[in-house]
């Protein structure tokens, strides 16, 4: 952080010249594009610290030349926001803001990533490996350090309850193409379903038991920088829990499924859906095989995999199927098979190899 010194003192210098602006988002934007002292002298310790062919990404053209992105700076980074609430007189901790704004100039650009939340319970300090995509609980710590200035968790007036999915179980996968907006997500019904599109890494799951595993909702991450989660895209229930005195009091929590793993049951998992993985890997490797029948296969593994995954996650009920999965059901009319979780306690890579 040292050699970093006088980015850290400029972003100091702009975030105490806050305290002098109407406490509107307007504000923030136009004392930029005013050009101000403090703005101008953040925006040149920005180009020494990190030039642009380090960092293109916080750099756009501004009448021919390349300059610092103010919307990047102020938006991305968090800045914007701390300066916003510093001009209402929020009690922001300037010091960490401040290191916050320096570890986003000079630091890598994220990569993009999607992430996909499921309707479960998993033991704490889960994370498993299915091929490209790693199966994760989150501690708020963690979650913490994937949205832009964790200083300001909490402050914001709609800012992300962290809270409601701490310990929840996520998939997730890079995305480089992806570019990350905060906006709800909604599933396309018009075209490829989103789970149909990770069946390489929900298909082991589904495998493991024979309750009802489904994606709740997809959105994108680029950790660090923009966490497109709507609090309402996370689906919650009312806990209703008695306090020290006896006294009933409700809590929102999120609600979760009949698909949940004992910490007992976790390296049986983690086994298994390694052994699953590896083989839908070695599968799909013909993909690119000079031979027909290894591309075959993985064709029709693919084609399988998407139809089950279809059947599965749109068709867990007979009253609420929209009209395009109608045809799915005929999948789901008989009893799902249940593998080796139900003893748990045998070598599940083993036994379960031939699957």
């Amino acid at each position: 952080m040292s050699t970093h010194l006088p980015l850290r003192e400029a972003a100091l210098l702009w975030l105490e010249y806050a305290r002098t602006l109407p406490p509107v988002p307007q504000a923030i934007t136009d004392a930029e594009l005013a050009g101000g002292p403090e703005w101008d002298a953040l925006e040149e310790v920005v180009a020494s610290a990190a030039p642009r062919d380090e960092h293109l990404d916080l750099y756009a053209k501004a009448d021919g030349d390349w300059k610092p992105d103010y919307r990047t700076l102020l938006g991305e980074s968090g800045l914007g926001e701390a300066s916003r609430l510093i001009a209402q007189g929020a009690d922001v901790p300037l010091a960490e803001v401040a290191d916050s704004f320096v570890a986003f100039c000079t630091g890598p650009a994220p990569v993009p990533e999607r992430w996909l939340l499921l309707n479960t319970e998993l033991p704490r300090g889960t994370r498993i490996q299915l091929g490209r995509y790693t199966l994760q609980t989150f501690t708020l710590e963690e979650l913490r350090q994937t949205v832009p200035m964790p200083a300001l968790h909490g402050l914001q007036p709609h800012s992300l309850d962290l809270d409601l999915i701490t310990e929840a179980p996520f998939l997730h996968v890079p995305d480089p193409g992806r570019t990350v907006t905060r906006r709800p997500t909604w599933f396309d019904f018009t075209g490829p379903r989103e789970e149909a599109q990770h069946w390489q890494a929900l298909l082991p799951l589904i495998l493991w038991d024979c309750e009802l595993l489904r994606v709740e909702s997809a959105f994108s991450v680029a950790r660090g920088r923009r966490f497109d989660l709507n609090p309402r895209d996370v689906p919650t229930t009312i806990k209703i829990y008695a306090d020290p005195y006896g006294k009933a009091q409700e809590s929102e929590v999120r609600e979760t499924g009949d698909f949940n793993v004992p910490a007992t049951h976790l390296p049986a998992l983690t086994a298994f859906c390694t052994a699953i993985s590896s083989k839908i890997d070695m599968v799909m490797a013909g993909e690119n095989h000079e031979d027909d029948l290894p591309k075959e296969r993985a064709r029709r593994l693919n084609r399988a995999a998407r139809h089950l995954l279809a059947a599965y996650q749109r068709t867990y009920n007979d009253y609420a199927v929209w009209p395009v999965d109608a045809d799915e059901l005929l999948l789901t009319t008989s009893s799902p098979w249940k593998p080796c979780s139900a003893a748990p306690t045998t070598p599940v890579a083993e036994s379960c190899a031939a699957c």
